[in-house]
């Protein structure tokens, strides 16, 4: 199990930079080419509410799911404290069933890359199909095979400060070529004062994509129409430097 209490208290401090606002934008703009009135969204993993909360905002009845409590709690919280209504529920998105459809389904921040195994995948793609009105996307991001193996992730160190505390993350990546996947090795020290106050450890095994491997699985699912393109830019063509890429499939 990965996201647990103690990686998920300091989950946002470690994205403080992501821009959860220009993910969205793009969301938006897709959506806008969907050619429908899009009025409800549905965030497959949505961790602590990074995409649902900027959405809910604008005007989407949004419903986020995670299969990790923690991350959940803490995605509550935000909500509850900027007045939001937000549905949420924990869930594997395997085991969902909500007896709902909605006009867009999400899945951001590599929350597919998590399925790493060939049944789990096809399942989270029938998954959103299942949840989908009939022409709606399935907007998700997942990182780009062919980049990943001429472009190896290495180790990292992320050392910042909230407050008067201090967080390190040690993040140290051991590629499988053969499984397309990477284990990658989390260690995150939390120090206040200089003094260590947690420490925790965690393992996500990530599954990186080629781009006919996720078609194929998005086709069985009963999606047709598939476009790829560089991370949150739609007008351009998925090249094999794209490390990450954005999927939208209808």
């Amino acid at each position: 199990m990965v996201f647990k209490k103690n990686y998920a208290n300091v989950y946002d401090s470690l994205y403080q930079n992501k821009d959860y606002e220009k993910e969205c934008d793009f969301i938006e703009e897709i959506l806008k080419k969907q050619g429908k009135t899009v009025k409800t969204i549905l965030d497959l993993g949505c961790g602590t509410g990074g995409h649902v909360l900027i959405l809910a905002k604008r005007g989407y009845k949004v419903t986020g799911i995670d299969q990790s409590e923690d991350m959940l709690k803490a995605a509550r919280n935000k909500a509850r404290s900027a007045g939001l209504k937000i549905d949420f529920h924990k869930s594997s998105i395997q085991d969902l069933r909500l007896n709902q459809r909605f006009d867009v389904v999400i899945s951001m921040f590599a929350v597919m890359g998590y399925q790493t195994d060939n049944e789990d995948l096809a399942l989270a793609c029938k998954t959103a199909k299942k949840h989908l009105r009939q022409g709606g996307n399935f907007i998700f991001d997942a990182w780009n095979g062919l980049a990943v193996m001429a472009d190896s992730p290495t180790q990292v160190v992320k050392d910042l400060r909230n407050g008067n505390e201090r967080i390190v993350r040690i993040t140290r990546p051991n590629m499988d070529m053969i499984s397309h996947s990477v284990d990658v090795n989390f260690n995150v020290l939390v120090l206040k004062r200089d003094k260590l106050i947690s420490e925790t450890e965690e393992t996500h095994k990530m599954r990186f994509f080629y781009p006919q491997e996720i078609k194929y699985f998005l086709q069985v699912a009963g999606f047709s129409d598939i476009k790829f393109c560089p991370f949150l830019k739609p007008a351009l063509p998925l090249s094999e430097r794209d490390w990450n890429m954005s999927v939208i499939a209808k």
